[in-house]
């Protein structure tokens, strides 16, 4: 019998967080984590606490009743903290975004273990709502710090973990358009996830679009901002639904469970599977677990979305007489792991030449990067390191550098910069 292994998922927002598992010897699909054992009460509040007599923390709804009782103090902008690499205080002490942090994930993992008595997690994933470079390094290593490999951490943003969910879903949901609408205390987020069937392998496309400034939480505290609000939503997806064929619509977060949608939620219902809940992306974060286990068929897809790469770049080498490709970085791989290093001879050129595939419209253009400014040598005597490394999903940079040639040539330290903006190419 094959020993069974333990998959955790972690959905951390600014509002609030949850937690989902998987055991592979006796679950079907994920599970959300409640706070309460048998009770639902699955989300946990954004907030960490420090007990005001000892050196010990808190988080949720925990920290906030504490807090109350003037037991500890807390803070609520954590995520922000940490982007911004402000100070947080407590207690009469400063700390950083990321230390912070680090105990809201230890408080986070002390919950599985009291809860569901998992004390071995053998893959997590942690997805949030954008894959930020500065906010995917640093759980990264909060996480290597807690005791985790490297090897069996992921880390996705929210659109990366719907198109997880939804290949794990029915195919009758998604063989059509699917709309998702994240309203949550700081953002009224819209993606619509569209598979290209006619290419192999086929590109499963998540578009994005902010509507924060129009659609804000506060509105619900009165009769009048809610019906606005209904009357706004009809009109944004009617637009949608008229240029698009969809199949099944997902409302999540905690502004859907207001009671304020009459008009909007009777046209979406009409023709069209609406989905109501909180834990779409934690689950879809279990499932890239699973995915990387070998379980579904994920891989058989390429990701379009944020938190992926949307560009194959290739390299352009002669080989005898022939010009061939070398694949430096191809679409549909994570930013924060994608990258190339290389070595070549100038053979007759002072340039090097990369060929740019947009993923989404099949467009080819080829970049040229200069290296007049590098020493006049002999052909064939220059050699040069390439180094491909991206600083976000939208954005990569490649340097070129002089490495000499032996004992013949040393190093003139010589070095291009090229940047990508990776929407030109799109």
């Amino acid at each position: 019998m094959e020993e069974r292994k333990t998959f955790v998922s972690i959905d951390l927002c600014r509002d609030y967080s949850q937690i989902a598992y998987y055991f592979t010897d006796s679950m079907s699909e994920p599970e959300s984590a409640s706070t309460i054992v048998g009770e639902q009460k699955y989300l946990i509040p954004t907030v960490a606490g420090k007990l005001n007599d000892r050196d010990e923390w808190c988080i949720g709804d925990d920290a906030i009743f504490k807090d109350s009782r003037s037991e500890a103090e807390t803070v609520s902008d954590i995520i922000p903290a940490v982007l911004n690499d402000t100070k947080l205080h407590l207690c009469g002490m400063e700390y950083s975004g990321e230390q912070v942090l680090k105990e809201y994930f230890r408080c986070l993992f002390k919950l599985v273990e009291d809860n569901y008595h998992i004390t071995v997690i053998d893959y997590l994933v942690v997805t949030v709502e954008y894959p930020d470079k500065t906010l995917v390094n640093l759980i990264r290593g909060i996480l290597e710090e807690i005791g985790f490999s490297r090897e069996n951490v992921k880390v996705l943003g929210h659109s990366e973990s719907l198109i997880y969910y939804t290949v794990f879903q029915k195919r009758e949901l998604w063989v059509n358009d699917v709309l998702i609408f994240d309203f949550t205390k700081s953002q009224f987020f819209v993606r619509r996830l569209n598979t290209v069937r006619a290419r192999i392998p086929q590109p499963i496309i998540v578009e994005e679009m902010d509507l924060s400034s129009k659609f804000t939480i506060d509105m619900l505290d009165t009769a009048d901002g809610k019906k606005r609000l209904d009357e706004k939503f009809l009109s944004v997806v009617k637009e949608l639904c008229s240029k698009h064929i969809v199949s099944t619509v997902y409302l999540t977060g905690i502004g859907f469970y207001e009671k304020w949608m009459k008009d909007s939620i009777r046209f979406l219902c009409a023709k069209r599977r609406v989905f109501q809940g909180y834990n779409l992306f934690v689950k879809g974060a279990c499932y890239a677990a699973l995915s990387a286990h070998g379980e579904g068929d994920a891989d058989k897809y390429q990701f379009v979305c944020s938190g992926r790469t949307l560009i194959n770049i290739e390299l352009e080498v002669f080989k005898g007489e022939k010009t061939v490709p070398v694949i430096l970085s191809k679409a549909g791989t994570n930013w924060y792991e994608a990258g190339a290093r290389a070595e070549g001879i100038l053979d007759g050129c002072r340039e090097v030449k990369f060929r740019i595939n947009s993923s989404i419209s099949k467009k080819s253009k080829i970049l040229t990067v200069s290296l007049m400014g590098f020493p006049p040598r002999p052909n064939k005597t220059t050699r040069v390191e390439i180094i491909l490394s991206y600083k976000s999903d939208r954005q990569c940079v490649i340097y070129i550098r002089d490495i000499g040639f032996g004992e013949f040539f040393k190093s003139s330290g010589e070095q291009v910069k090229e940047i990508i903006d990776i929407e030109d190419y799109l």
